[in-house]
């Protein structure tokens, strides 16, 4: 059984990393890297694949231009094109594509072209304020199976007609992978943070949103520098429109602060040992609303990316507003990780995917997918 992996971010590997050893020991598995993987200034985060020990089949290089939305769709143009070729001679029983990248679209249009079975990750999920909305959906129909992180997130699925006896409600990889971080594989500039005196802060562009990504960091760093008494990590951006800006602001700030830390790339069991040591997430990442609550960490999540997820208990929802963002700080220290519920965790999640795939290899869908229309 020949299957691919196609992955463009830090973040679409780091989640799938057990469920792909699981999966490299039973079938024919390559790694298809694009996207910031192979750009210099978000880390090379393909050596991270590299030093798992994964065949990489294919590489294709964007050189991003994420200045502008028109530079994000010439890259997206690039990879359409690369994949195209390389489907056309390179043929899978199965490709695996998670979420919701713009690079993910191009590689999705291209092997739905070749005719080449999709199972889509993460669909039937909602975030209205970024461009990733749109595309998920999109992905979604291009797809043969789907494997949802929730119930509501399956339903969604089947409302789009997609049939429902190819869409699993599976919980999300990203859940499960906080219960079982490898201690050996965390770098030591973590491990030497002081834990819990520091808050993690990941934002993210909302490409969806008219609202001055430069506006949205001066207030976030008006709240970092109520508490000059603790510590700050920042890490870095990923490769939507605008996300060069906020890298800058976080790189010139760290620079003249000594209380705070920046960290451009760390691999998946970092991250999340950093995350699980900390006071809190302040941001708008995925991982504050889906890994977090296993961390038993709380997140304050600033703006609109996230809206349309669902989100658990210690998830605080505010404005981009000063004084919201404060209030929220001071209510995530007192917040009991005992009363933390995480909506998106299911026990042996890895095991379950990797069981299920091998199911759908070896029960193939051979029909022509009809839209399935709710009675």
């Amino acid at each position: 059984m020949k299957i691919a992996y196609a992955t463009g971010s830090r973040a679409d590997y780091g989640i799938v990393r057990r469920y792909l050893k699981m999966l490299n020991n039973a079938t024919d598995l390559s790694i298809l890297v694009t996207g910031s993987h192979l750009e210099e200034k978000f880390g090379n985060s393909v050596d991270n694949i590299e030093a798992d020990g994964f065949k990489i089949g294919l590489r294709v290089p964007l050189h991003i231009n994420n200045a502008t939305t028109a530079g994000v769709i010439s890259s997206m143009s690039v990879a359409l094109e690369a994949y195209g070729k390389y489907f056309e001679d390179n043929k899978y029983d199965l490709l695996i594509i998670l979420g919701d990248r713009y690079e993910m679209m191009a590689v999705a249009i291209a092997a739905a072209m070749q005719r080449i079975p999709i199972l889509h990750l993460h669909g039937g999920e909602a975030t209205f304020g970024n461009y990733d909305e749109f595309i998920r959906h999109s992905i979604t129909k291009m797809s043969t199976y789907h494997f949802a992180s929730t119930e509501v997130y399956r339903k969604r699925i089947i409302q789009l007609g997609e049939e429902p006896n190819r869409v699993f409600n599976m919980g999300a990889l990203g859940a499960e992978n906080c219960r079982l971080i490898d201690a050996d594989n965390v770098e030591e500039a973590v491990k030497n943070l002081p834990v819990k005196k520091y808050f993690v802060v990941a934002f993210h562009p909302e490409t969806l949103s008219s609202v001055s990504v430069l506006e949205q960091i001066d207030t976030i760093i008006k709240v970092v520098d109520l508490h000059a008494d603790s510590e700050f990590v920042f890490m870095g951006t990923n490769a939507d429109t605008g996300s060069d800006a906020i890298r800058d602001k976080w790189v010139n700030y760290a620079k003249k602060h000594e209380n705070t830390h920046y960290f451009e790339n760390l691999n998946n069991d970092s991250y999340l040992y950093m995350v699980k040591n900390s006071l809190a997430i302040i941001g708008n990442s995925s991982s504050g609303i889906i890994e977090a609550p296993s961390l038993g960490v709380c997140t304050v999540n600033i703006g609109h990316r996230q809206d349309g997820r669902v989100c658990g208990n210690s998830v605080f929802n505010v404005e981009c507003i000063e004084s919201q963002i404060e209030n929220a700080v001071q209510r995530v220290e007192s917040f009991s990780s005992n009363d933390i519920e995480n909506p998106y965790y299911m026990p042996d999640t890895a095991e379950r995917y990797f069981e299920k795939t091998i199911e759908l290899l070896h029960n193939p869908t051979n029909t022509v997918k009809v839209f399935y229309d709710i009675k």
